[in-house]
């Protein structure tokens, strides 16, 4: 079986609509992380210091062929593809271990 975990990153706030979207019988977990980083449309100073915006970033584990679905879920909830509202990306899973299978 091929698994792939769908990686999104936006900023603070907004995890939990993703999270949502993504939630569903494929997924077979979700893990939020905080992090801290900038995207190139975000490059801001203060006092000649940079900034970096706070970030959140969702981690989902599934099945490959459910991945485009989750993707479109959380396409539609977030609306990713537009500048600046965050990044997702799909990474094909070689190894899973501790998934019961039906």
């Amino acid at each position: 079986m091929s698994y792939q975990s769908i990686v999104t990153v936006v900023d603070k706030g907004m995890i939990e609509r993703v999270f949502e979207s993504a939630r569903c019988e494929e997924s077979y977990c979700g893990t939020i992380i905080a992090g801290r980083g900038s995207g190139m449309h975000e490059n801001k100073k203060l006092f000649n210091l940079a900034l970096e915006p706070e970030k959140e970033i969702l981690l989902v584990l599934t099945q490959e062929e459910h991945s485009e679905k989750i993707i479109n879920q959380i396409e539609e909830a977030v609306n990713i593809t537009a500048p600046g509202n965050g990044i997702l990306f799909g990474l094909n899973i070689k190894r899973v271990h501790g998934i019961q299978s039906e």
